[in-house]
């Protein structure tokens, strides 16, 4: 709250029909109140239970007699428009397309370094070709029988949606961007939480991806990247005519390069011991 009222109402507007589901992690907020304005169809999830892969699953199970399309959307990603929902079902394109993603605008209170980080992110999708895997639930359509075949995994505490579109890829399925299909939705991260965030990724990436040597050195996996993201930050405060921009950079993308590095290296610890017990 009060996100959530903003988002279920511009859902109530959308020029597609739909039947809406809701998950609620007894939420305390007023949050359910609002929520049975809209539907009826709530799942709740009991509180300090909350793990991604295995609420989507419930979610998808909840859904079952209704399409073959699930949309999923969380309750702070707004809609900018009444055709987000069509403009995403836009996205299967055919048969072999397991899942669809849209395009995330940042808020107008969202600082700078965090609505470019959105941006980068989605924007027209030009820089979303130079990663190993792109792909975010937070507003996205998945194909019901590509999730038949692999559920999401219930082992993964973050980034359960990069790693059931990459096993999808694997499989042979295709993932598309809808980046017609527009939601509001941003954070502005405290440098805890900042490293909290690329913590829970990194761990999950190192249980995702395959890895060469030279992918998981200190050099590789963490100081170029650093290096480029802070380069890359000061031409935008170039552009911007942000010095403040410029010294906040190397700031907070080191909670990002601490953060992730950290989780990664615990990610493949616990993948070691996986395949040795």
């Amino acid at each position: 709250m009060p996100l959530i009222s903003h988002t279920l109402a511009m859902l109530a507007r959308q020029n597609r029909p739909f039947h809406l589901i809701a998950l609620d992690n007894e939420s305390t907020d007023g949050t359910l109140e609002e929520i049975r304005k809209y539907t009826d169809h709530i799942v709740t999830i009991p509180a300090g239970t909350y793990v991604p892969g295995p609420v989507l699953n419930r979610g998808i199970e909840e859904a079952a007699g209704y399409d073959s399309r699930i949309v999923f959307i969380n309750s702070d990603c707004t809609p900018k428009d009444e055709r987000w929902l069509e403009r995403m079902l836009s996205g299967f394109t055919g048969p072999s397309v397991a899942a669809v993603f849209g395009r995330q605008i940042p808020r107008p209170d969202c600082t700078p370094l965090f609505a470019k980080d959105t941006e980068d992110t989605y924007g027209d999708g030009s820089k979303q070709q130079y990663w190993k895997h792109c792909f975010s639930m937070a507003s996205s359509a998945i194909e019901r029988s590509c999730w038949e075949d692999s559920p999401f995994r219930a082992d993964i505490q973050y980034s359960e949606d990069i790693d059931w579109t990459w096993r999808a890829r694997e499989r042979g399925w295709q993932i598309v961007y809808a980046k017609e299909s527009m939601v509001y939705h941003s954070h502005n991260y405290s440098w805890k939480a900042f490293r909290k965030r690329h913590y829970g990724e990194g761990k999950a990436e190192a249980a995702i991806f395959p890895w060469s040597f030279w992918e998981k050195t200190f050099i590789r996996y963490s100081l170029l990247p650093y290096g480029r993201q802070v380069l890359s930050d000061w031409k935008f405060a170039a552009r911007s005519h942000s010095a403040a921009t410029i010294l906040y950079s190397p700031y907070i993308r080191m909670a990002q390069l601490i953060g992730r590095r950290a989780g990664f290296l615990s990610g493949l610890r616990e993948a070691r011991k996986d395949t040795t017990a």
